[in-house]
């Protein structure tokens, strides 16, 4: 198989594990140096990527690279990126300006959030502005933005990934406008059903064929040159935004649920944008009842949610208090991006016990809660849900921004209390919690005591058998998770044989 190369090659690290007890025990974080550490979750196979914006994900300096190959500009007063023609007052050609250091160094900076405090900006106002900043790169490089991360999250012995994008954004939010906003949240579906979304979603299914076509082509697949990130499984979250007026998220929004139902490649609806923008903050209840009403709380379209990010720093106290309760009892999500404020929640306890319950995964971004909201160790909830027993997910939110990668959070969780159990089941939930199809390895997920009957005793084994077989044939996400169980036990391999020599 393809990727046990990928894994075997990134295996062999050449690092003295530390390991607790006899050479089978599991490894000790606490043991290692950094350097160890960084080694070792780069190695180790990780599952999936819950939480990632493309349009994010990719480090300033290809993007720079793609700007002066495209012959945009770079608009020199707002260290930002613009379309050609470059001869007004403050363009300067791409391919000119990343030749002088310091200007190059200056759109480094202002394109990610490596220099804490830059122009005086917050990490906050840093990290959000940047969006606007790039934007002027334009849509032509979505299947290059997609070849980097697949390919990234190879090398790093992680095969899954959940990428999400807005499809035919501006079309929709201008359909919504157009339509305006209703009382009657049916009547407004079927308006703008009427007024053209169909044709939306046509656009948007040919958009995602030419955008991964795109990325074939970057990353040889079919060839003898074919790299690592063909390997990966790709999925779509449609990302709507909370910013807009609420009838142009609510065209989003529609538009997602019917690209679900029509494309197996999309499987599932996000929000997106600043939970503490004023107009998010304004409409944030009236946005889940739309989420809960277009996706039959979830029964139409798997649901993952933006909510609770939010600390003192950038909202008042009311509303801390219901926004990830509200994301789960009235939208129906099945997964909760960041969901920091949760502790600060009504019945907190009652919540993350619901969810626990539920099977309702937290995706827990720790770098970009660090960078956006301040939160280190001593203040972030991520040990206290895993102490609860509400599954949680590592994953990079915009790894390109914040200059990390997926590993970087498996070893930054370290310093959290993380173990490798913990890294483990980090991993396992990636997969059991996605919006793959199909039923699961597992009978119960987020525990991982008790394979499906029908694969007891293969868990990690080469090849599945009978039955077990057949199910990893029919189901998309039993087949990524025997691929990433092969991994890991071909890991934990690796790790103890070096432990005994």
């Amino acid at each position: 198989m393809g990727y046990l190369k990928t894994f075997i090659s990134a295996g062999a690290f050449a690092l003295t594990l530390c390991l607790a007890g006899t050479a089978s025990a599991a490894p000790d974080l606490s043991v290692m140096s950094a350097g160890e550490r960084i080694a070792f979750t780069k190695a180790m196979p990780k599952g999936g990527e819950l939480h990632n914006h493309i349009a994010g994900a990719v480090f300033p300096e290809t993007l720079l690279a793609w700007a002066a190959e495209d012959g945009r500009c770079i608009d020199v007063p707002k260290l930002a990126l613009a379309p050609p023609p470059c001869e007004a007052e403050g363009l300067r050609p791409a391919a000119e300006a990343i030749i002088d250091g310091e200007l190059y160094s200056d759109l480094l900076d202002s394109f990610s959030t490596r220099q804490p405090g830059f122009l005086d900006r917050s990490g906050h106002d840093q990290f959000f502005g940047v969006f606007d900043r790039i934007s002027g790169l334009g849509s032509g490089r979505a299947g290059d933005m997609l070849a980097v991360v697949m390919d990234d999250l190879a090398h790093q012995n992680t095969f899954y990934l959940e990428a999400m994008i807005t499809p035919q954004g501006g079309p929709a939010a201008a359909l919504g406008l157009t339509v305006g906003l209703k009382n009657d949240l049916a009547q407004m579906k079927a308006e703008l059903d009427a007024a053209g979304m169909p044709a939306l979603v046509t656009a948007a299914i040919d958009a995602t064929d030419a955008m991964e076509a795109r990325a074939r082509q970057v990353l040889a697949c079919g060839t003898p040159a074919a790299r690592p990130g063909c390997q990966v499984t790709v999925r779509y979250l449609v990302q709507t935004i909370r910013v807009l007026p609420p009838e142009a998220t609510f065209a989003q929004l529609q538009l997602g649920v019917a690209l679900v139902q029509a494309d197996r490649r999309w499987v599932g609806l996000q929000m997106v944008a600043p939970e503490d923008h004023p107009t998010a903050l304004a409409n944030y209840s009236l946005h889940m009842e739309m989420v809960g009403f277009l996706t039959g709380r979830g029964q139409l379209a798997p649901v993952a949610l933006h909510a609770g990010e939010l600390t003192f720093d950038y909202a008042p106290p009311e509303h801390l208090r219901d926004h990830v309760a509200q994301a789960v009892r009235v939208a129906g999500a099945r997964r909760i991006g960041h969901g920091v404020d949760l502790p600060h929640e009504m019945g907190a306890e009652a919540l993350v016990a619901e969810m626990a319950r539920k099977g309702v995964l937290v995706e827990v971004n720790l770098t970009s809660n660090a960078v956006i909201l301040g939160l280190g160790p001593e203040d972030h909830p991520y040990a206290w849900l895993r102490d609860r027993g509400t599954p949680v997910s590592l994953s990079t939110d915009d790894a390109g921004l914040l200059r990390i990668d997926l590993s970087h959070e498996y070893e930054r969780a370290h310093a959290y209390g993380a173990s490798y159990a913990d890294l483990k089941q980090s991993a396992r939930n990636a997969l059991a919690f996605s919006f793959l199809a199909g039923e699961g390895l597992w009978a119960d997920p987020g525990r991982y005591r008790q394979p499906v009957t029908v694969c007891r005793g293969q868990i990690g084994e080469q090849a599945p058998r009978g039955a077990c077989a057949a199910l990893v044939q029919s189901s998309d996400k039993a087949r990524e998770q025997w691929r990433h169980e092969a991994l890991l036990a071909r890991f934990e391999e690796s790790v103890a044989a070096m432990g005994r020599r």
